[in-house]
């Protein structure tokens, strides 16, 4: 209703048609799903941990699949841990074009790294070195990962936003929208600024904090 307001198809106090409702809320499902590509904000970072299976490399993920979880639209962190200690070893994250580098990809042994390759509707993980049957009873992997946002499908739907994304929803969807309803070219701008000023407010408080140190080099 805000968006509907800032483009001047709704009226303050009217009630948005059932046509404008669902055309705004497709915008709003694709708005939110271009914004996957922005970053990994710290509330849509999960955790998932899976068993190792014996001479099994390969682990398919996503919703129906083996691993049955929110296909990850990145893996950023993975580590191994020792079930009867608990103690954790990270892994390696590989890219495919290194992993496909491998020339022996059933050697066996403790997996040392970890890669992930990302499709429509799900992803496979790769292990190297595959596990033997004494290493897969010892030892469950751990990712961390980057959710997907949840579709916005149904009219009972809230966005899976924290609140502090809310304005850089409605400028979005206004500026998204703004084409349809004949907005000029001019006022279109002045969305995309707020849209812009909003957004990048709202990312500087989803982001992880870090120290980082420089120091100089030294050629000896």
């Amino acid at each position: 209703k805000g968006a509907l307001r800032k483009v001047g198809a709704l009226a303050q106090g009217q009630t948005p048609t059932t046509n404008d409702l669902d055309d705004a809320a497709e915008a709003l499902n694709n708005l939110a799903k271009a914004w996957m590509a922005d970053g990994m904000p710290l509330w849509k970072l999960k955790t998932y941990d899976f068993p190792l299976t014996d001479a099994v490399n390969t682990y398919r993920i996503g919703t129906g699949q083996t691993l049955a979880t929110d296909k990850p639209q990145k893996i950023i962190q993975a580590w191994i841990r020792e079930t009867s200690s608990g103690l954790d070893t990270p892994l390696k994250m590989e890219t495919l074009y290194d992993y496909n580098r491998l020339s022996n990809k059933s050697s066996t042994g403790r997996p040392i790294q970890l890669t992930y390759h990302p499709q429509r509707t799900f992803g496979d993980i790769y292990i190297y070195p595959t596990p033997d049957a004494t290493i897969a009873a010892a030892f469950d992997v751990f990712i961390r990962y980057q959710a997907p946002y949840e579709d916005f499908d149904a009219a009972g739907n809230e966005p899976d936003f924290p609140q502090e994304w809310f304005q850089a929803l409605i400028y979005g969807l206004a500026y998204v929208l703004a084409p349809e309803y004949g907005i000029p070219i001019q006022e279109r701008n002045v969305l995309r600024e707020d849209m812009l000023m909003f957004k990048a407010e709202a990312l500087s408080g989803g982001s992880e904090e870090g120290s980082m140190f420089i120091q100089p080099k030294v050629d000896h």
